[in-house]
């Protein structure tokens, strides 16, 4: 389970022993911005087992930041952090590791578990990827504040979908998409001239979220309209990411508004559920079971009753 980080982030540099003095230099870059860092070289000492530190470090940092080089993808001990790391992620279901690409290592030559994730690139200079590590973790450290819970990795289905969708877009960004019904904030890379149309029909399809559902038990139908909220205001349907302000970074919310159709009060409905569920007809409720019945559906009634059909969300 996620849960809310009150401490100060801790990461671990997963490298090879070649790269150790960028791991440092890396290191204690961080340590100048709060951002606790875990690194082998300055913790194992003579006689101890490096497996059991190893395990540990992972167990109990919040990061796994692993430098890409072209000696660390043929270490096995690396590639073992990396596997365990993976592991840890998938239990997590949110982003624990960073991959980090260092002069030297081309495109192809990155290890295939690493390839679907986003990396930083060290390749071309150092100040503006290292900002970019120090603004990946602090912006999920603010929506841990604020949402609770630290930002899941974007479904792989979701991710696939984007880029089959728009194979050929010029400008990405990465937003943090939250909702506060389902409890779900992930971080997915999208095309900056996509339209919240296209994001709602891939969330749906994702989340398998449905557009109406019908309780029989109770007798009423739901229907639900889905939107995207930046800043708070809905973004049109219409209306590109970009030309909505939305930038790299930003956070979008999924709000879902829920809407009540009484099929006992539609009589043709009405008369065959009600007859079926409790095998009499519906002229024979009085009025006053009619306007207590209506009164019962308050908001919050509504929200328990499509809380039931969510669930699958929800878990």
């Amino acid at each position: 389970m996620n849960t809310l980080v009150k401490r100060s982030p801790t990461v671990f540099i997963s490298h090879a022993g070649p790269d150790s003095a960028f791991a440092a230099w890396l290191s204690e870059g961080l340590a100048k911005v709060g951002i606790v860092s875990r690194l082998d070289q300055t913790e194992i000492k003579a006689g101890d087992n490096i497996v059991t530190w190893m395990s540990a470090a992972v167990a109990e940092s919040d990061y796994l930041l692993a430098l890409l080089s072209p000696v660390s993808t043929t270490r096995y001990w690396v590639e073992l952090e990396w596997s365990s790391a993976l592991m840890k992620e998938a239990e997590l279901r949110r982003s624990f590791v960073i991959p980090a690409v260092l002069p030297g290592l081309a495109d192809q030559d990155i290890p295939a578990l690493l390839k679907p994730k986003k990396y930083i690139d060290f390749r071309h200079g150092n100040e503006a990827p290292f900002l970019e590590v120090v603004a990946r973790i602090k912006d999920d450290e603010i929506a841990a504040r604020d949402l609770g819970r630290l930002p899941d990795p974007a479904p792989s289905a979701m991710v696939d979908e984007i880029a089959a969708a728009y194979p050929d877009a010029a400008e990405t960004i990465e937003v943090l998409i939250h909702s506060n019904r389902f409890g779900r904030s992930f971080r997915v890379r999208v095309p900056a001239d996509a339209k919240p149309n296209y994001l709602l029909g891939m969330l749906r399809n994702t989340l398998k979220l449905k557009f109406s559902n019908v309780d029989e038990d109770m007798g009423v139908e739901l229907s639900y309209t889905y939107y995207l909220r930046h800043d708070g205001q809905a973004i049109a349907l219409n209306t590109t990411l970009a030309d909505a302000g939305v930038e790299n970074g930003d956070r979008l919310e999924l709000w879902v508004r829920a809407k009540l159709r009484d099929l006992i009060d539609d009589k043709d409905l009405g008369e065959q559920v009600f007859r079926h569920l409790h095998h009499v007809r519906i002229d024979q409720l009085g009025d006053g079971v009619r306007q207590a019945r209506r009164r019962a559906f308050s908001s919050a009634e509504i929200g328990n009753i499509a809380s039931r059909f969510f669930a699958h969300v929800d878990a």
